[in-house]
């Protein structure tokens, strides 16, 4: 009866994969004790904030050395296309 009233913390993971599709996963859910809980409550807590904390460093550390090799396979798979002067007003 008291379930409704709980604080939950939901990890979802949105990653793209090599096809460009994007994939939602969910991790987790674990209550947030905003008040004394049980030990296991807390360690589980715990344990997705380390979890956050990690996928935080990774997707950071993808993010600084993916750039140059990002922004380069950009470059190399655009078209430009160019319309005569003619057809401006």
């Amino acid at each position: 009866m008291g379930d409704e009233n709980r604080n939950e913390l939901h990890l979802n993971l949105l990653v793209r994969d090599i096809r460009n599709v994007h994939r939602y996963y969910h991790l987790r859910s674990v209550e947030i004790p905003v008040q004394f809980s049980n030990g296991r409550v807390v360690y589980e807590f715990i344990e997705t904030l380390l979890l956050l904390r990690n996928l935080l460093i990774t997707n950071l550390s993808l993010l600084y050395h993916g750039t140059v090799t990002s922004s380069q396979r950009l470059k190399e798979g655009s078209t430009t296309v160019t319309t005569p002067r003619d057809d401006y007003p």
